[in-house]
């Protein structure tokens, strides 16, 4: 589905574009999904193998191949504090008295840790490890 014409001008010529670095066997690595696009002109674009996307630059596609990826993309915080947003508010009160047990629950564990610490310091002082 790649262009088959860029401002009106016809596509001639489209092949995998060459990336430029070699393997370990010494062989040229190819992108396949970004496409070298000889135009009827004699200008020479890139394109997307999956869209009519062009670019006079190639690295500008590989970034756009994203766009056409299977996996699931990886939610950011805007993204999931807009999907709390939507929740009804008997679910908002349910998730912050959930968060405040967990907060009170971490609370006393960190001061247990904390007193802990203290007697082991005193432990270690009274046998003389602390050297």
């Amino acid at each position: 589905m790649t262009a088959i014409s860029v401002d009106g001008v016809a596509v001639i010529a489209d092949e995998p574009t060459a990336s430029g670095i070699v393997d370990r066997g010494g062989k040229p690595v190819v992108w396949t999904q970004t496409r070298t696009l000889r135009l009827a002109d004699g200008r020479t674009v890139y394109g997307c193998l999956h869209c009519d996307r062009t670019s006079t630059n190639p690295l500008s596609i590989r970034p756009h191949l994203s766009v056409h990826s299977s996996r699931p993309r990886k939610t950011t915080k805007a993204a999931a504090a807009r999907a709390v947003a939507d929740l009804p508010l008997g679910d908002l009160l349910a998730r912050l008295a959930e968060l405040d047990q967990l907060t009170a629950d971490r609370d006393t564990w960190k001061a247990r840790a904390q007193t802990a610490e203290r007697k082991l310091a005193t432990l270690r002082n009274a046998l003389g490890g602390n050297k």
